[in-house]
């Protein structure tokens, strides 16, 4: 796991490459981008880049947990209402699909580790809970992120179509 660090300077640095990431994703594939690439398209120096990641993966595990985090927070202030909490979990998700896409196609593991630190101990003890809710949480968002037509209350009324009330309670996290 690797967070993103605390201090204004580091904190900026981190976002300027993740940024300087998604960009360069647009135009090349990312195995092959480069810190070199990254180095050039957002102007910081190659110390800065190992000095807030071991590689390329590494930016995405930091931002995917950044968000994933701020989603937790959030979430919890909405209103307990189930259908709700699902039309929610896709409005906060749809700014970040395309991340959820990146991660799903070059290292799944980024989820379901994100998942694992952040699961309620007596759900962690069963792994077959995780696997079924990093396989709903990446498969939805992973797709829609491909097809990028569905806004947010379409997709959560799909998945109510889709999937009981027992499926959507554990990719919501609310049972």
């Amino acid at each position: 796991m690797h967070e993103l660090k605390k201090n204004k300077k580091s904190f900026d640095s981190q976002v300027k490459i993740y940024k300087s990431l998604r960009r360069l994703l647009l135009v090349k594939p990312f195995a092959e981008i480069t810190v070199a690439d990254i180095k050039a398209d957002c102007g910081i120096s190659r110390s800065t880049f190992y000095r807030n990641y071991n590689n390329m993966v590494d930016v995405l595990d930091a931002m995917f947990e950044y968000f994933y985090n701020r989603y937790l927070v959030e979430r919890k202030k909405q209103e307990p209402d189930k259908e709700k909490q699902l039309s929610y979990f896709f409005e906060y998700w749809v700014n970040h699909r395309d991340l959820i896409h990146i991660i799903s196609t070059e290292n799944e593991g980024i989820i379901k580790e994100c998942i694992k630190r952040h699961e309620n101990p007596d759900v962690l003890d069963n792994p077959y809970l995780i696997d079924i809710r990093y396989s709903l949480l990446t498969s939805l968002l992973s797709t829609w992120s491909e097809s990028k037509k569905e806004t947010p209350e379409e997709m959560a009324e799909m998945t109510r179509n889709v999937l009981n009330k027992n499926c959507i309670d554990l990719l919501l996290d609310l049972y």
